[in-house]
């Protein structure tokens, strides 16, 4: 069948003798710089009273983000480093968590707020808009490492997975389904729908943007996951991310309800 063919040019961008340059750290990199550019800018715009609070909170933010993201994976995927545990501190290949991301990132918000004493919700609704496009930008680095992809496709936009690393019980497959592509987009929209709304509250609802970002990303992402091929923990027939995609949807439904229950009353 005709169509868009996705292939990887393959996970190094260039070597200094025998030390690699990988596409994947390029493009965290990235992910990273725009998402706290797009978080500062906003800051600055609507908390008059404070300047680049996100460029002070950079350095924590990475550091905890990224410990928070590497302690999720191996642990969801500890089948991998139970016998290599030293492989836990190489981050150059891939092996990040988002939803571990989430959580450290939340934890330096949460240290920063109480030493700067600023408001914690406010902060994290304008982290989630950054944090919406640095995902849509961070997807793409699965694409290079051949990782992250759904189902044998054969449609219009299909990606090519070479042999190697293809799972065992899908090697006569070629064509998958591009499943980074479709986070990606879907992740950029939510970054579009997040900024429209802190434009317009204007920090009138503090943790709104927060709960929105949580609820929408969570139920992308539980869609997501039923098609992917690379879960390596399941609970009921089901991945363990999208178990918790799906929690995390609920409880945030449940407080956006309650958040404007209480604002109207």
């Amino acid at each position: 069948m005709d169509g868009l063919v996705l292939i990887s040019p393959g996970s190094v961008c260039f070597s200094v003798g025998t030390f690699h340059i990988y596409f994947y750290g390029i493009v965290m990199a990235l992910a990273i710089f725009v998402g706290i550019l797009i978080a500062n800018n906003l800051s600055n715009n609507l908390e008059k009273s404070e300047r680049d609070i996100f460029i002070d909170l950079a350095p924590l933010l990475v550091v905890s983000g990224l410990i928070g993201a590497r302690f999720w994976y191996c642990l969801v995927n500890f089948k991998e480093y139970i016998y290599l545990p030293l492989s836990i501190l190489n981050l150059r290949t891939g092996g990040l968590s988002i939803h571990g991301a989430i959580l450290g990132g939340f934890v330096a918000l949460l240290l920063y707020a109480k030493y700067r004493k600023l408001n914690l919700l406010s902060l994290s609704d304008y982290a989630v808009v950054g944090l919406s496009f640095g995902q849509a930008i961070g997807r793409w680095g699965n694409f290079f490492n051949n990782e992250a992809f759904g189902l044998p496709y054969d449609g219009f936009i299909k990606l090519y997975i070479p042999y190697v690393s293809r799972p065992v019980l899908l090697k006569e497959y070629e064509y998958f389904h591009p499943a980074f592509l479709y986070e990606s987009m879907l992740d950029f929209l939510l970054g579009m729908l997040l900024l429209i709304m802190v434009k317009r509250l204007k920090n009138r609802k503090h943790g709104l943007v927060t709960l929105v970002y949580l609820a929408l990303y969570s139920a992308l992402r539980f869609f997501i996951e039923l098609i992917r091929v690379d879960s390596n923990l399941y609970f009921f027939n089901l991945p363990f991310p999208a178990i918790v995609s799906l929690l995390v949807f609920g409880v945030s439904v449940f407080f956006i309800i309650f958040r404007l229950t209480k604002l109207n009353n």
